[in-house]
């Protein structure tokens, strides 16, 4: 990967420009350097070179198949790309389908379903989720395509913007808008179930934001903002107000879908080296479009 000095970096050290103009991380600078994978103008150098405005910088970013996890597995499994670059990938995750290897999941994630995709086209895949979501939930999950793209990605970089909006089916009416706050943690000696909690550690604070979008008979459309990422902090909190999502058994949302019926609609922030504004779309998937359909369609029946 190439980058070009600008003269606010004309007789300084390389060292000043990877650290103040790309925010490279020491970690990644010190892998770099056991690399051999820092030249300016072709020529290997030291981070002590002084640069002169216009020089090529070549960083080795890009993975190698040193860099692979030889227990991944490519898999032909539904995959559909909503934005591609020379750094970031987005994908709209279906349902059923964990994001990463796990036990009992080595053949049939997200990150298999990628690595098929890379291997067609001849590419070293290294799996970097930038977002994470349940096996059961839907929606967008960004992917850094090389190390200097989730390090930027990294809780380091909130000048990023990162945003997400999820949109859930609740039991009954959900007021219009409001804030959840407080504490989640495990319930009892359970290594699943989390509950909400009144006071707590500050890394378990948890604060979601929430609109509803309408309501079809006894079922709440809403959106959500997880300010916080907390492990199931959507279904949490939503339980916690007296509205499970339907279909999350777990906590209270019972049985008329097999899943819980959400899904990451909406994902946005500015590109971490264009600094573009993207904002991602994901149509809301057929079983929870089917569900919605279904009950209007009993609504107006009714009527």
């Amino acid at each position: 990967m190439d980058f070009i000095a600008d003269k606010e970096y004309d007789a300084k050290q390389l060292k000043d420009f990877l650290f103040k103009r790309l925010f490279l991380s020491r970690a990644i600078v010190t892998d770099l350097k056991h690399r051999g994978g820092i030249a300016v103008n072709g020529e290997s150098v030291t981070v002590r070179h002084i640069l002169r405005a216009g020089d090529t910088i070549s960083l080795a970013i890009e993975d190698t198949d040193a860099d692979c996890d030889p227990s991944l597995e490519g898999r032909d499994l539904p995959l559909e790309i909503l934005f591609e670059d020379e750094h970031i990938l987005a994908v709209n995750k279906p349902p059923y389908m964990p994001t990463h290897l796990s036990h009992g999941h080595r053949a049939d994630t997200l990150a298999n379903a990628l690595k098929a995709e890379f291997d067609r086209r001849g590419i070293p895949f290294v799996m970097r989720a930038v977002n994470r979501l349940d096996c059961d939930t839907s929606g967008i999950v960004l992917i850094a395509k090389n190390r200097y793209a989730a390090d930027r990605f990294a809780k380091t970089n909130p000048e990023l913007h990162y945003q997400k909006l999820y949109t859930a089916l609740c039991l009954g009416e959900v007021p219009p808008s409001g804030e959840i706050q407080g504490y989640i943690r495990r319930l009892g000696d359970s290594i699943i179930t989390r509950a909400a909690f009144e006071s707590g550690k500050e890394s378990e604070f948890a604060h979601t934001r929430f609109t509803r979008m309408e309501t079809v008979g006894n079922i709440s459309v809403v959106r959500c903002e997880p300010i916080t990422g907390r492990t199931h902090q959507l279904r949490v909190h939503l339980a916690s107000i007296g509205h499970p999502i339907v279909g999350d058994d777990l906590y209270g949302g019972g049985f008329a879908l097999p899943r819980q019926a959400l899904h990451a609609g909406i994902l946005a922030f500015d590109h971490p080296f264009t600094k573009e504004h993207i904002e991602l779309h994901a149509p809301l998937p057929r079983d929870m479009a089917d569900f919605l359909a279904k009950i209007k369609k009993g609504t107006a029946n009714e009527s």
